[in-house]
């Protein structure tokens, strides 16, 4: 998609607004724009616009490592190909969490998305996440009684203990 320029208005919308976007479009609730490095969000918003051309249940959203992460790109970008986009997706760069590649990647996926799609209409984004690996716990949001925003859902996390022996005491972190 060459139509989307450098100095297309989309490299201009801020990393706030970028996080607003995906968590609202996917009923998700990440932090930070380095939490898109994983491929997994732009697998399921390619999902929402070219429906079962991506299968969601190859998608690894517990993905914490480079060839986990690179699994999830070939999945897009062999999508991108089949819909007949062309974007080079930089894998090596997004892989490597920098927030500035990211985000520039989430930008330009950003205005893609609303050029193509206007309503995401019944798509359930949790349903279809469930299907991949880890899919199901993945910043899962939760509506609250009297509230009208979703909150972040708690996820139990295991809890690491490293223990760390000096010459005159342990210290457990």
């Amino acid at each position: 998609m060459s139509a989307i320029g450098i100095m297309d208005g989309a490299f201009f919308v801020g990393r706030k607004d970028i996080i607003d976007w995906i968590n609202t479009t996917l009923d998700v609730s990440i932090n930070r724009i380095e939490d898109t490095a994983s491929g997994a969000i732009a697998c399921q918003l390619l999902d929402i616009m070219y429906p079962n051309t991506l299968p969601m249940h190859k998608v690894n959203w517990s993905a914490n490592k480079d060839f986990e992460y690179i699994a999830n790109y070939k999945l897009l970008q062999t999508a991108f190909n089949k819909n007949s986009i062309d974007k080079h997706i930089d894998v090596d760069r997004l892989i490597s969490g920098r927030y500035m590649d990211n985000l520039e990647f989430m930008q330009w996926f950003k205005r893609f998305f609303e050029m193509h799609v206007t309503d995401k209409g019944d798509y359930d984004a949790i349903t279809v996440r469930s299907k991949g690996k880890g899919g199901s716990s993945f910043f899962p949001l939760k509506v609250t009684a009297g509230s009208k925003k979703p909150t972040p859902a708690v996820v139990s996390k295991p809890t690491t203990t490293t223990t760390t022996k000096s010459a005159s005491n342990t210290i457990t972190v």
